[in-house]
């Protein structure tokens, strides 16, 4: 026998390298909650363009219906329009970071390489939520945290980030274990893996939110935390549950009180001035003469003073062009609003993010966006093609998001990009698998 016959190794076979390939794809598009970096754009686009080339070559094609369609419409209206008032309007306005709000039109190319990618999912899910604990765990600074410092948790560009990356990370792994604790044919390898690196991954990411001290993170995750809680306890039995939950809340109200020193630095005064405010406005002073008479006022913390002046100029600008707002000209108008002292072109808060480029015609787009895949995700699991772990963690993901940007434009932030690209691709991925099984 020669000694190459001796020495041979297989090759791997198309579908490894498939796995192996997409796979890691995946992992980098969902990386930004871990690493705050482009590579989620470079990897979504590689997906693209291999989703393309799969499409145009398959023999048989899935159906795209509305939902579908709507991303697209939306997608070429949004560049449609920033290309022709970047040509057209005088000074060639290009807005900041107007292209993002195009990126629906790839959401059908993601959802089928999704599809495609279906039967992988659930280790690529198992590899995330390891490297998530890994991640989380190899860059806290616990010193620092329990000596009352603000740190960033995971790899970000700041505190508030990495707080709601850690918000997103607590949720998806407390419903990923839940899913394997009872589903009675999960495969007991991940089922295992999961009981063990959840509890401290929880741990964690709550030891990371505190560190962060971002108000409005503390602020989703309290809001979040009675829908969390509700679901969770429809897994379990009502005893077991409540003793959990109660057990869980016991806990953070022993934490809360040992730090409350602490918490009352950061958020004392917040306080303070928010309940202020609204005891203006409830004596009856106008929501304009009480906002402006607490960003005049010396108690009012820096960065609520901030926010305060960003949310009153972005909304002088969306009164001046409420319907489809300004477009890419919103950055001319902002420019010349009422408070001119802070320099941010971030509105920090996401919503209106939307309503000063495309006013309440563009929110209502949006709306409908989000409400059809919320929608076909909850078919997807009434037909069990998806587990109901994964919807709920699906909606209480988004809810939480949802009430992050009330205090921060997280979605012009690479975890927005991020979140609203595997989100999409899913709930649509989920449509076309329920028309595949319904048909």
């Amino acid at each position: 026998m020669s000694l190459r016959g001796q020495l041979s190794v297989s090759r791997p076979s198309p579908e490894t390298i498939w796995i192996i390939v997409t796979g890691s794809l995946w992992l980098l598009v969902a990386s930004a909650t871990l690493v705050e970096s482009y590579a989620y754009r470079y990897a979504g686009a590689v997906l693209v363009l291999i989703a393309f080339y799969r499409y145009a070559k398959a023999t048989t094609r899935p159906t795209m219906d509305w939902r579908g369609w709507l991303c697209i419409g939306w997608g070429v209206y949004a560049l449609g329009r920033f290309s022709a008032e970047a040509i057209l309007l005088p000074g060639h306005p290009v807005g900041d970071r107007e292209i993002l709000f195009g990126i629906p039109l790839v959401f059908p190319l993601m959802a089928f390489i999704f599809f495609q990618c279906w039967q992988d999912m659930e280790r690529i899910a198992a590899v995330y939520f390891g490297i998530a604990f890994l991640t989380i765990a190899a860059t806290t600074h616990y010193q620092l945290i329990f000596a009352g410092e603000t740190v960033r948790p995971l790899i970000q560009h700041n505190q508030i980030h990495g707080a709601v990356c850690c918000g997103i990370i607590l949720i998806g792994a407390a419903f990923w274990m839940l899913h394997y604790l009872t589903i009675p044919n999960a495969s007991k390898m991940l089922k295992l893996f999961s009981t063990l690196i959840t509890p401290p991954l929880i741990v964690l990411c709550l030891i990371g939110i505190y560190g962060a001290k971002s108000k409005g993170v503390w602020l989703a995750l309290g809001l979040s935390s009675p829908a969390i809680a509700v679901i969770i306890l429809r897994y379990l039995r009502l005893r077991t549950g409540v003793l959990i939950i109660a057990g869980v809340a016991l806990t953070l109200a022993a934490g809360v009180y040992a730090v409350r020193g602490n918490l009352d630095r950061t958020a004392g005064q917040t306080i303070a001035s928010t309940v202020s405010m609204l005891q203006d406005i409830n004596r009856g002073k106008t929501l304009d003469a009480a906002v402006s008479e607490t960003i005049d006022a010396r108690a009012t913390p820096l960065s609520m003073d901030e926010r305060l002046q960003l949310w009153s100029n972005a909304w002088e600008v969306f009164s001046a062009a409420p319907i489809f707002g300004w477009g890419n000209e919103w950055i001319v108008r902002w420019r010349n609003a009422h408070y001119t002292g802070v320099t941010y072109t971030l509105t920090h808060n996401g919503y209106l993010e939307i309503l000063v480029r495309y006013g309440l015609a563009g929110a209502a787009v949006f709306s409908i966006m989000l409400f059809a895949f919320c929608r076909s995700i909850y078919q997807a699991a009434s037909a069990t093609i998806v587990p109901r772990a994964v919807m709920h963690a699906y909606f209480l993901i988004l809810l939480f998001f949802a009430f992050t940007l009330l205090s921060n434009s997280n979605n012009r932030l690479a975890i927005g990009e991020s979140i609203a690209i595997v989100s999409s691709a899913f709930a649509l991925a989920c449509e076309l698998k329920r028309l595949r099984h319904s048909s």
